[in-house]
């Protein structure tokens, strides 16, 4: 189960975010957020863990706890989420059948507009 950790300390590192959620049982994972550019921390990170349970007891355990001053925001991601695969590519997942975004390439289909007076033409 992949799962969404908000509002984290900026000095807070992988290590530490696997310590605390390896307190409910196994991580597969713990990974936090960083600017591409600079590695500092966004103040998020994913974490994955294979059993349900075990990841549903530390979603209800560490949301709303008091991370060094601010309330821990704690969610599970289900595969539909905005988040789902930016933490599929976090923990290394690859990509496989998503299309590629190319802003050079023009797509036409249903919603297309055509230049030259009325549709069809």
């Amino acid at each position: 189960m992949q799962i969404y950790v908000g509002n984290l300390p900026s000095e807070f590192t992988d290590a530490e975010l696997k310590v605390m959620f390896e307190a409910f049982g196994t991580v597969r994972a713990a990974t936090i957020g960083r600017d591409k550019k600079t590695e500092i921390s966004e103040g998020y990170g994913f974490v994955e863990m294979p059993v349900k349970s075990e990841a549903r007891a530390a979603i209800a355990g560490l949301r709303g706890k008091d991370m060094r001053g601010k309330p821990l925001r704690v969610k599970a991601i289900k595969p539909g989420d905005e988040f789902h695969q930016h933490a599929r590519n976090l923990h290394g997942a690859t990509q496989k059948g998503t299309p590629s975004f190319n802003p050079g390439k023009q797509v036409r289909g249903a919603g297309a507009i055509r230049r030259g007076g009325q549709r069809g033409s």
